[in-house]
């Protein structure tokens, strides 16, 4: 049985809606033609133009607290979900690129690796519930950006790719639909194969030098490795990959 699927020209944002609908639905799913108070990791604001692109939440209720491998297979979820609808609607894998934990890249003609899509998972606790939302974005038809994105953002159309956003979105659907339904441990295996990430190189926000990948681990932190030295980061924000 596939989501509860609320669609609306218009919202403040899908994460939003999803979390009020949470209140007389255990599960419900939210896209829109456009956000005007859309948001990104930090509170930034999440750019798109009215029916060109992909805005969406998938919003779940628990019964109990999340332990710490059921909250990293949330980002799980919607990594996979996100590579899988790419790589469906596209056919070639080979241009996109999941970066930890759950940013969808997209190689770009002159060689760069720019932003295609992006996952918002929030974690609402109160006395009596708790609830999770999984925010995603994804640039659909979107041709411009403002000059603080030109250079970091892209979409399926800017990489050559002609798709319809209500295609994408129910092929985005119906990824999460099936995903939805695995064990948390095999949705973070899942994850863990599709990062490929042990022995990336990287650089770490405030730290100085590379740091290079040694393991994800099942609660969702990156091991980060330097002479020696080791940390941890839950942030993707934080690190950028190093691609040469």
């Amino acid at each position: 049985m596939g989501f509860l699927h609320f669609h609306y020209p218009a919202v403040s944002s899908t994460n939003d809606v999803a979390r009020e609908l949470l209140r007389d639905f255990p599960c419900v799913f939210v896209s829109a033609l456009y956000q005007y108070r859309g948001r990104g990791r930090h509170g930034r604001e999440w750019f798109g133009d009215l029916g060109q692109n992909v805005y969406c939440s998938l919003g779940i209720r628990h019964e109990h607290p999340l332990s710490a491998v059921e909250a990293a297979s949330l980002l799980a979820l919607g990594a996979l979900a996100l590579w899988d609808t790419v790589s469906r609607l596209t056919s070639t894998p080979e241009l996109f690129l999941i970066k930890y934990p759950n940013d969808l890249l997209g190689r770009c003609p002159d060689g760069s690796w720019r932003k295609l899509a992006g996952v918002l998972v929030e974690q609402v606790r109160g006395t009596a519930e708790h609830v999770s939302i999984i925010g995603i974005g994804l640039n659909v038809r979107q041709k411009t950006f403002p000059p603080s994105l030109v250079h970091t953002a892209t979409s399926l159309a800017l990489l050559g790719f002609d798709i319809a956003p209500e295609t994408a979105l129910q092929s985005l659907k119906s990824a999460l639909e099936a995903l939805h339904t695995i064990p948390p441990a095999e949705l973070v295996h899942r994850w863990r194969a599709l990062l490929n990430i042990e022995g990336r190189r990287m650089v770490v926000s405030g730290k100085p030098g590379i740091w290079t990948a040694r393991a994800l681990h099942d609660d969702g932190k990156l091991e980060l490795e330097q002479h020696g030295v080791r940390i941890f980061v839950t942030d993707g924000d934080s690190i950028r990959y190093v691609f040469s």
